[in-house]
């Protein structure tokens, strides 16, 4: 994958992130919303681990911060969900020390307007 390619999926992939977790907000932190919001956050470490070395070293910080943010916030995600069988309709929360790092996703973005 070339950087530019990267780019393009790693954006739209923050995008539509960034819509499935309003829409999980705004339907009042659903099951199904979550599951949607998982799915996204999963592509985003995804490309990140396996595309990270495309990126300069100047955005290296940015792409780790990413990482170790989905990681974890998976982890979390991962271990609620085994806790029961939840349905569509139940309320899915969990505490995550680790808030997405808006700076980092930011400076990725800028990055790819650059090109």
């Amino acid at each position: 994958m070339k950087m530019l390619e990267f780019f393009e999926s790693l954006i739209t992939i923050f995008n539509k992130s960034t819509l499935a977790y309003h829409q999980y907000l705004d339907a009042g932190k659903t099951f199904h919303h979550a599951q949607q919001l998982k799915l996204y956050n999963s592509n985003a470490l995804k490309l990140l681990i396996e595309n990270q070395q495309l990126l300069p070293e100047e955005l290296q910080k940015d792409a780790q911060s990413l990482i170790t943010h989905y990681t974890e916030w998976s982890q979390k995600w991962e271990n609620l969900a085994a806790e029961k069988e939840h349905q569509p309709e139940d309320v899915f929360v969990f505490a995550n020390d680790v808030t997405f790092p808006r700076q980092a996703a930011q400076n990725l973005e800028a990055a790819y307007q650059k090109l």
